[in-house]
């Protein structure tokens, strides 16, 4: 597994990419649906780098992208952000139990989150349940 992949179980999702499905998940959250400026604006990217990647996300599955158009993520794309939200939260909860600052524990889960494997988390997860913190 590259730096870049994520050991999520989706081979082809880089961490630019998950970053997309999240930046996604949120704008639906907020406005229903996401406009290819806003992702752009909340990632600091050009359009074309926008398009670029909602169009392999469509052909992942996770996004459903018609150019000129609002982009919504997939089931598919909306596990996935929920898988990536899961990792997150566990990551922080954890930070911020061994005593790490908040924003630094907030900024290290972001970072951590796209290079940890799958099992690490769950452990981490299992870990924070019998510590009665999840």
């Amino acid at each position: 597994m590259s730096d870049k992949q994520s050991g999520n179980g989706e081979g082809e999702l880089t961490q630019a990419l998950e970053m997309y499905v999240k930046t996604i998940h949120e704008l639906e959250e907020e406005f229903g649906a996401a406009a290819p400026s806003d992702i752009a604006e909340k990632l600091s990217v050009k359009a074309p780098s926008v398009t670029s990647a909602l169009q392999k996300l469509d052909s992942l599955g996770m996004a459903e992208y018609h150019r000129y158009q609002h982009v919504n993520l997939t089931k598919k794309g909306r596990e996935v952000a929920k898988m990536l939200d899961h990792r997150h939260r566990t990551l922080q909860d954890f930070l911020l139990l061994i005593g790490v600052e908040e924003e630094i524990a907030l900024s290290d889960a972001c970072e951590i989150e796209h290079v940890v494997h799958k099992e690490t988390i769950e452990k981490l997860a299992q870990f924070m349940r019998k510590q009665g913190k999840k």
